[in-house]
This record gives C-alpha cells, sequence and structure tokens, in this order.
C-alpha cells in the first residue's frame, strides 16, 4: 500500500511538471490591417480636413496671385496622394495616423485581452501558441467610419496588399 501511495505521488507530481512545463500562458497579441486604418482615417472629418486645408492654401495662393505657393501646394496635394496610396494599397506604415487616437488603444487592447497591438504586415516572427487576434474593426470604429467605409474595409479582406517596391512614387505617374 505504501508502495502505491510512493507511485501515484510520483506520478501526481510528474504530471503536475509536465502539466507545468506545457501550460505556458498563451500570448495573444492584437493585429490589424494598416490599410483599413488608413482607409478610415483618409476618409474620415479629420483625413478630409487635409485634403480641404490643402485645397484651401493653393485657392489663397491662387486669390494672391502666387505662382510659386500655387505650384507647392499642388505638389503638396499631389504627394498627399502618393502617400495615402501606399497606406490604403500597400502596407505603409501608420502609426502617426494610430498616434492620434493612441489614448483608446488600451482599451482596446483590454476588451479584446492582447497584450500588444501591432501591424499584420510588421509581424514576421510569432512563437508557437501565440494567438493573433484581429482587433482592425476596433481600430477602424475609432475613425466613425461611413457605412461605404466599413464596406470597403470588408471587402479589403479578400484582397492581398499592392507590394510597396512596385507602388509609383513619382506623383506625376
Amino acid at each position: 500500500m505504501k508502495q502505491l501511495i510512493v507511485l501515484l505521488a510520483g506520478a501526481l507530481i510528474t504530471a503536475l511538471a509536465m502539466q507545468a512545463q506545457t501550460a505556458r500562458p498563451s500570448c495573444r497579441v492584437g493585429v490589424f490591417d494598416s490599410r483599413a486604418v488608413a482607409l478610415a482615417w483618409g476618409r474620415s472629418d479629420e483625413g478630409m480636413e487635409v485634403v480641404k486645408q490643402i485645397r484651401a492654401e493653393y485657392d489663397k495662393a491662387k486669390a494672391a496671385n502666387d505662382e510659386k505657393r500655387m505650384k507647392e501646394m499642388e505638389q503638396e496635394g499631389q504627394w498627399h496622394q502618393v502617400r495615402m496610396h501606399q497606406l490604403v494599397f500597400s502596407t505603409g506604415p501608420v502609426a502617426f495616423i494610430l498616434a492620434k487616437v493612441k489614448d483608446k488603444l488600451p482599451e482596446i487592447a483590454r476588451q479584446e485581452r492582447v497584450t500588444a497591438i501591432v501591424s499584420k504586415w510588421e509581424l514576421p516572427y510569432t512563437e508557437p501558441g501565440t494567438e493573433l487576434v484581429d482587433v482592425t474593426l476596433p481600430l477602424v470604429k475609432l475613425f466613425h467610419p461611413s457605412e461605404q467605409v466599413l464596406k470597403w474595409v470588408e471587402e479589403m479582406k479578400n484582397q492581398p496588399p499592392v507590394p510597396f517596391d512596385t507602388l509609383p512614387l513619382d506623383p506625376n505617374l
């Protein structure tokens, strides 16, 4: 009987030790499609205001017959469009956009029970057992998207990003 108790105790200790080794806490990482975040911000009131400001500066320069400033603002408008295409159609970085809502990110992380939030295009490796949680929609909703933008975001899921190195960099192309 004593041997049986020792044997059972040994088996229990071994089982608990094995469980402790394999029961590493799962790491949950929030991932998002940066294209969707860029689209939501670009179509938001704030994103559209950037375009309006460029246009207003252009119109002001035109009214003042300031050819130099008109050309600058025309070029700024073209470059803004190139940058937005890099973000919405490819995998350009959206850190400057998320910085605008950084105070809201901890709440999304808490709600989704994730320890980090990162672009899915910027995650070259995860350990086996890491759980990736898509937080794209909660991030997109921070920019109060229209139903049309939400529809486009949904459609994006079926489209791979355009490789960044194939995008035209010249705003005149």
